[in-house]
């Protein structure tokens, strides 16, 4: 970055040429050495932008404009009120908070420090009509409904969730209806499947690939396995409602310490019964973990070779249909990175950094006692995630401190070159018992985000100088 703080920029070089980002136009550039070297000079503060000429070069071509940031303040913040009163997207029904299983990497397993645990805690149909109700109040101008049921197992609710469908079915006219929930897949019994299928209710299931691998982790309180539970539901499922299961149904594999990586691919590579484009690896999260997890060192090695094999696929070297499915977020986060880049999108004086949505608007997450918070991902625990509560309707000051956690830090912001591509979301910055995320603990995060651009930058440019040229290519959202 600049030393001046007024023209705002990062250089970087690969084994195959030099380059520099700008901030302004959210672009890069390749250089000549000479260039790169001298803009390097202006970095450490040892040559002024103003007598460089490769500064003033570019200048002409619109680049190394100086710093214009005024305010770090969210876009969306006037319009918050509105979209909160008339827009929301999606409703999150957590119907219970207890659970049939104890699986190990479970966020309410009590690993994870401050987090709830499982609890005997469920909603009542008197809550969830109301939430319904005012989820319907607030949603007037999106085009469809769509409501997600959640836990716990939510499936231990099975009669509340029918209610509210029965209920939402027989309310809502003129719009689509769509209706999703997560399952670990053990009481998928003839009666609940019918239900769900009939509904046409979208369902993503929990498994982990092989039994082994499965049951290491995904255990019943005794200590069972599930695997063969779930597996004889999976099969039965896909046998009684075929079109159902190819349309509606998907697959979660958590990637975790406990699993050997290379195993669980090769048992969804095989599978005659799982369709592999149906699965989804997630990786468990390590934020405020009580311990620090470790993995089997052959979990990166294989992780880097898939990646690899990403990187051939995105530079033209390799069939795309040679890559596993657990590096496709890899490969569209390139084409994302890619895509803008390409756009050079010029800074607006009042910006804010990416990373938070409008909270509630985007996934409104009612707790079982109507308590409301911006998604299911947050930490139920903490008093500043709650927006609202469907009794007193939301709580907008605290909606905008959320949407506007870039003030935390707004004076870093406004000088660091990595403002364009930064994505933070409040529930990413640890608290470290505190009631609110702590600047110190923002500014950790964003010293990683720069890292992870850079990374970003760096493999654009070699992609570019391997013959990456798919910049129209379409970006999956």
């Amino acid at each position: 970055m600049s030393n001046s703080k007024s023209i705002i920029f990062k250089t970087y070089k690969t084994y195959g040429g030099y380059y520099v980002y700008d901030r302004h136009t959210n672009s890069v550039t390749a250089l000549s050495e000479e260039e790169f070297g001298e803009l390097q000079a202006v970095e450490r503060g040892e040559l002024s932008p103003e007598k460089s000429k490769t500064i003033v070069k570019y200048q002409r071509e619109g680049m190394f404009v100086p710093n214009v940031i005024k305010e770090i303040r969210h876009p969306q913040t006037d319009i918050l009120e509105h979209n909160a009163k008339r827009r929301l997207r999606q409703l999150i029904l957590q119907v219970t908070q207890q659970c049939n299983l104890r699986c190990e990497y479970c966020a309410y397993s009590g690993i994870y420090e401050g987090n709830r645990v499982h609890s005997g805690n469920r909603m009542s149909f008197e809550t969830a009509k109301r939430a319904i109700d005012f989820y319907l109040e607030h949603s007037i101008d999106s085009p469809s409904v769509t409501i997600s049921f959640y836990g716990g197992e939510p499936l231990l609710e099975f009669e509340l969730i029918k209610k509210c469908v029965n209920y939402v079915s027989k309310t809502v006219e003129g719009k689509e209806i769509q209706f999703n929930l997560t399952t670990n897949g053990t009481l998928l019994t003839d009666e609940r499947v019918k239900f769900l299928a009939d509904h046409g209710i979208s369902i993503s299931i929990s498994l982990d690939g092989s039994k082994t691998e499965h049951d290491a982790c995904r255990k019943f309180p005794d200590g069972r396995g599930s695997f063969d539970l779930v597996m004889k539901n999976v099969q039965d499922l896909l046998r009684d409602y075929p079109e159902y299961g190819k349309k509606s149904v998907m697959f979660f594999a958590t990637v975790n310490p406990y699993m050997d990586l290379g195993c669980v691919m090769e048992y969804f590579h095989a599978n005659e019964i799982i369709q592999e484009q149906s699965v989804v690896y997630n990786t468990m999260v390590e934020k405020d973990l009580k311990e620090e997890v470790s993995y089997q060192e052959s979990f990166f090695q294989i992780r880097k070779y898939e990646y690899m094999k990403a990187l051939f696929a995105l530079a033209g070297k390799l069939d795309p249909k040679y890559v596993d499915s657990i590096v496709k977020a890899s490969m569209e986060q390139a084409k994302k990175v890619k895509r803008a880049l390409h756009k050079r999108i010029e800074l607006k004086p009042v910006i804010h950094p990416g990373g938070p949505c409008m909270p509630g608007v985007l996934r409104l997450f009612i707790r079982y006692d109507g308590a409301m918070f911006p998604c299911e991902r947050v930490n139920e625990n903490l008093d500043y995630f709650q927006i609202g509560s469907i009794e007193d309707g939301f709580y907008l000051e605290k909606m905008r401190d959320i949407l506007n956690i870039g003030k935390l830090t707004e004076e870093e912001c406004k000088s660091c070159w990595n403002l364009q591509h930064c994505s933070i979301c409040s529930n990413e910055i640890e608290f470290h018992n505190n009631k609110r995320p702590g600047k110190e603990e923002k500014r950790k995060l964003c010293r990683e985000k720069q890292r992870e651009t850079e990374r970003e930058l760096h493999e654009q440019s070699v992609l570019k100088e391997f013959g990456y040229r798919t910049e129209t290519e379409a970006v999956q959202e």
